[in-house]
């Protein structure tokens, strides 16, 4: 656009940094910025915005909190940016104080605010009194008639422990979608409620509601959390043969982890295997562990062999290893294991230096040996 001469405008800066924000790149947002300062004589309230969400983004609250000081009339798109910023760089007091000082200058808090808001006291984990006053300002600005202020006031109280309140709020609910009942779930499951976790999901099959992978994750975790095998077993089948859903790792993974938990390893271990993706490390780690907790110590040496062949460079799996043996006592095997780490470090780092040597030369081949010994 430039190189045809083109000179951008308020408009294009703006969208330019839209793209700088969501790509997290400080460098270009910077070089926009400075653009906009020589080129646009006056910077309008959407570059203003802009600037402060970009410099948010990507870490930088100084920068942010610069732009929005230096900024005349703010409107309910500012602050909310503002808010946002505080909330991108872990700063949840500042930004219940930007909120604050929002509603001092008489500035109606729309949805999009009030979301910013609740998400900083989700994310955060702030206190249950903030929470309190947070819902007891949506509820005396009747922002509760809202759904998505209310699914979001009961996954930041699950959150937060107050499973009750996130219950209260979901039955006083006229208008529920499926991200209420998954909130609603998750809240339940996180703290144990497996039961009624599984009821609420019975309630809202029976109200006509199609559950999605979101949801199932959330129903089966319920069940991981309290140890409800044969119910996760029906649900994780059901999801793929009766609303064809499927599977990602993290289900295979919370399958793993429900049989674990139960002690039921070889069925654990044979799930895996019969897995019709590749499964990850996560859940051989997962049950790496639950083998030597267990002490099935021949299950775990089957378990540590995948483990190792799928990241035969990660030196935290040898040190799993070394620990669950040295667990059992089995001193020699430990020793075994120590031994093949530092093989396999050395033989890591032959390659890397063999690498280098190819791209750059033999005469940088000294050089890279001494740096490799410091």
């Amino acid at each position: 656009m430039v190189g045809e001469g083109s000179r951008p405008n308020n408009l294009s800066v703006t969208s330019l940094l839209s793209a700088c924000a969501q790509l997290r790149s400080l460098v270009h947002g910077r070089e926009l910025h400075g653009y906009a300062v020589r080129n646009i004589p006056v910077l309008d309230l959407r570059v203003l915005n802009a600037l402060v969400s970009m410099y948010g983004r990507c870490g930088r609250f100084a920068e942010a909190s610069t732009v929005f000081a230096g900024m005349g009339n703010k409107s309910v798109v500012s602050w909310t940016c503002m808010i946002n910023a505080c909330c991108e760089n872990s700063r949840p007091a500042e930004a219940l104080e930007v909120f604050n000082e929002m509603r001092l200058a008489v500035v109606k808090v729309d949805e999009v605010t009030l979301l910013a808001v609740i998400s900083a006291c989700t994310k955060l984990d702030c206190t249950s009194e903030l929470g309190e006053w947070v819902e007891e300002y949506a509820c005396e600005n009747g922002f509760l008639e809202n759904t998505r202020i209310a699914n979001s006031l009961i996954h930041m109280h699950g959150k937060m422990g107050r499973v009750k309140k996130s219950c209260q709020i979901f039955d006083s609910m006229s208008v529920r979608t499926v991200v209420s009942w998954t909130a609603m779930i998750q809240a339940l499951a996180v703290h144990g409620h497996g039961v009624a976790a599984l009821v609420r999901f019975s309630q809202m099959l029976r109200q006509g509601f199609w559950p999605d992978e979101v949801i199932f994750l959330s129903v089966i975790n319920a069940c991981c959390h309290s140890r409800l095998v044969s119910e996760g077993r029906r649900l994780f089948k059901s999801m793929v043969v009766d609303y064809h859903i499927t599977p990602w790792m993290e289900h295979y993974g919370s399958m793993v982890d429900l049989l674990c938990r139960s002690g039921m390893l070889d069925e654990a271990f044979e799930f895996v295997l019969a897995m019709p993706v590749k499964p990850d490390p996560v859940i051989w780690r997962v049950l790496t562990g639950a083998c030597r907790d267990h002490g099935d110590m021949n299950l775990a040496r089957k378990v540590m062999d995948h483990v190792i062949d799928m990241e035969p460079g990660h030196e935290g799996n040898y040190v799993l290893a070394s620990n669950l043996y040295a667990a059992n006592e089995n001193w020699g095997r430990v020793v075994d294991v120590r031994v093949e780490m530092g093989v396999r470090k050395e033989t890591l780092r032959c390659s890397t230096a063999l690498s280098y040597i190819e791209a750059n030369g033999e005469e940088n081949a000294e050089s890279f040996s001494t740096a490799q010994h410091q």
